[in-house]
């Protein structure tokens, strides 16, 4: 199963409503800003994820496997919240 964060789920919302409306600048002030919070929030999970998986990758070249399992838990903890 591919999970999908509430934020994606929004973002997926409001973009066919602006499609439907003629563009993002048809979609209410309070849209619009929802839409830049989603985004942020977006980028800051696509941050830490990719960091975490970095960091993965440097644990297992260096042969630390008790610092990869506990960066693969928060990255499996961080996927849960997919949904």
């Amino acid at each position: 199963m591919i999970g999908i964060h509430s934020v994606h789920r929004r973002l997926a919302e409001l973009t066919e409503k602006a499609e439907r409306l003629g563009g993002y600048n048809q979609l209410s002030l309070l849209e619009q800003l929802d839409i830049t919070h989603c985004m942020k929030v977006n980028a800051k999970l696509v941050r830490r994820i990719d960091e975490l998986k970095q960091l993965s990758f440097i644990a297992y070249e260096a042969n630390d496997t008790e610092w990869q399992h506990e960066l693969c838990k928060e990255l499996d903890a961080l996927e849960a919240n997919l949904a």
